[in-house]
């Protein structure tokens, strides 16, 4: 509090009407043109101390009538403001037990306790302060915290529950207790508390930002596995978040649009709920100009469509692969998957003989996608309407079967051949027949080197090896 006061050139104890005349002072002094690091500090401060009078950061006790009671306090305050924590913790501990029934040196040493990281004497002292007063919701906040410094997660939830329904919403204690009711299954109970937290009136500063997105991207997750129906009203708060916090969320578009993918994954959302997110999705690539960061969140939409079509019942794992092929996750996923020119056609191609044999259902699939998944199905157009075209199937399996056979031999088997084994066999057959083991490899018309490695494995170079055997 008093770096904020000490920004805008006041005293501690300040009015709110000082506050605001010290901060218009201030915003003449250092413009948002002139000096925009220095403006962005003083608005910090003013939204701060705004906040801080609108709002009590703790509970509310009866004054002191004692005047030892009250110097010892006195000095309490000022090791907290100093950041001298020994003694905060010290001192605190000294009025407590010169003055037992004062409760406020009970919950001021609990809080010092906590900030020197004993754990273990605040939640003592924690529990004991609750069964004095069982009803003040700050008090049972107080001890959630300290169970959950503690690693008492169990307890902590208990706590949260019972805080919560004394009344408690302070924006901290409800992300707490929305990442408690996540960690233990309890989706209902964590959809409730974080609509709490967003939905509030609060006038939420930048450093809150990054709790809010996960706070959203918590709501997306639990709302699914609690099977509540609050999905619309979900998107369309965060639509309103990024409107109304668009210059505060910029840097954490491409985050938001990335966890939003991921908690979509592995749900199916009705049609209404999709074009919101896809609307949410549009709306990231207007706030966002960065063009590298505009990649980003196609990237995350390229996931989003993805999934939508992987958790689709009617889609098989075979057109599921293929479309995979045609996704580059590499920015956000570990994806096991060779960069490697050839390895990436020999998954193309294999895959493709693959659909030619399952030809019936994947058109029947195709359908699906074209209807219901538009931007998936058009990754694939090409090579659908080949599929469709009977009357040169044979000669696109044909060719799509030389290009198998020169590259088969360089890689493990794949699908096809682990799927349609006599297929294995035939093709294997005609390589050994024709010797194909002493061939060179051609990809895209581009003969090997010289100089390169032989591709036969010998370790020998290229001209000495294979290069004079494919001549003859």
């Amino acid at each position: 509090m008093n770096t904020a006061y000490s920004i805008l050139g006041l005293k501690q104890g300040a009015s709110q009407a000082e506050i605001k005349k010290a901060y218009f002072k201030m915003v003449r002094m250092h413009s948002p043109e002139s000096d925009p690091e220095k403006f962005q500090e003083i608005r910090k401060a003013y939204e701060h101390l705004k906040r801080a009078q609108n709002k009590p950061d703790g509970p509310t006790f009866a004054p002191l009538s004692n005047p030892a009671a009250a110097k010892m306090l006195a000095q309490i305050q000022t090791y907290r403001n100093e950041k001298n924590l020994t003694l905060y913790r010290d001192t605190c501990e000294e009025a407590w037990k010169r003055f037992p029934n004062d409760l406020q040196f009970l919950y001021l040493l609990i809080m010092a306790q906590r900030r020197c990281g004993n754990t273990g004497k605040a939640v003592k002292n924690a529990e004991l302060l609750v069964g004095k007063d069982p009803s003040n919701h700050w008090f049972q906040m107080v001890l959630a915290y300290s169970y959950k410094e503690r690693g008492f997660t169990q307890k902590a939830l208990l706590a949260c529950a019972n805080a919560y329904e004394l009344g408690c919403r302070e924006p901290d204690f409800l992300m707490l207790y929305g990442s408690l009711c996540d960690d233990h299954h309890r989706y209902k109970q964590g959809v409730s508390v974080l609509l709490d937290l967003v939905g509030s009136d609060s006038r939420w500063l930048r450093e809150d930002m990054p709790n809010l997105v996960s706070a959203y991207c918590g709501l997306l997750s639990m709302n699914y596995y609690a099977e509540t129906n609050a999905l619309a009203k979900i998107l369309d708060m965060l639509h309103s978040f990024l409107a109304q916090y668009s210059l505060y969320v910029k840097e954490f578009i491409p985050k938001i649009a990335f966890l939003i993918a991921n908690a979509c994954m592995n749900v199916t959302y009705p049609s209404t709920e999709y074009e919101m997110i896809i609307r949410i999705y549009e709306d990231c690539l207007k706030a966002c100009r960065d063009e590298s960061e505009n990649r980003k969140i196609r990237s995350a939409m390229e996931l989003f469509y993805f999934q939508r079509v992987y958790v689709d019942s009617r889609i098989d794992d075979t057109l599921i692969t293929y479309l995979e092929l045609f996704h580059d996750f590499d920015e956000y996923e570990d994806i096991d998957m060779d960069e490697d020119e050839m390895l990436e056609k020999f998954a193309i191609v294999d895959m493709q003989l693959c659909m030619i044999q399952e030809r019936e259902d994947i058109l029947a699939q195709a359908e699906i996608l074209k209807r219901e998944h538009a931007h998936e199905y058009e990754k694939i157009a090409d090579f659908m309407i080949q599929l469709k075209d009977a009357s040169k199937l044979n000669y696109v399996r044909s060719r799509l079967l030389k290009t198998y056979q020169r590259l088969q031999p360089f890689f493990q088997d794949g699908h096809f051949f682990e799927q349609y084994p006599s297929e294995k066999a035939k093709i294997m057959g005609t390589l050994i027949n024709e010797g194909y083991e002493h061939k060179p490899l051609v990809l895209n018309e581009k003969k090997i080197s010289r100089n390169a490695p032989c591709p036969c494995g010998s370790g020998k170079k290229y001209k000495h090896c294979c290069m004079n055997k494919s001549e003859l």
